[in-house]
């Protein structure tokens, strides 16, 4: 077991797509909006493609992202719980 302590969560500020169902698209995170729209529509055509979306309800979110390590835990009984059938 790891006894060191896990570091604190830490906060970014950039920007997210964001769809027109009205949720954000966390693999597009960047830090400028340019970039951000650049992680869904590739070139060639993106101005295009991207001027298409914006019709379409598709919008570019200013975010705060959390960093966090994870804890993961045991979902399994201890062995001295488990019971027995009294069959």
């Amino acid at each position: 077991m790891n006894d060191m302590p896990l570091p604190p969560a830490a906060f970014c500020k950039g920007y997210a797509l964001c769809s027109p169902d009205n949720l954000l698209l966390p693999e597009t995170f960047a830090k400028s909006e340019k970039k951000t729209i650049g992680k869904k529509f590739k070139k060639p055509g993106r101005k295009k493609a991207w001027a298409k979306a914006q019709d379409e309800g598709w919008t570019v979110r200013f975010v705060y992202m959390r960093l966090f390590v994870p804890v993961f835990h045991s979902t399994s009984a201890p062995s001295g719980d488990v019971y027995e059938d009294d069959e």
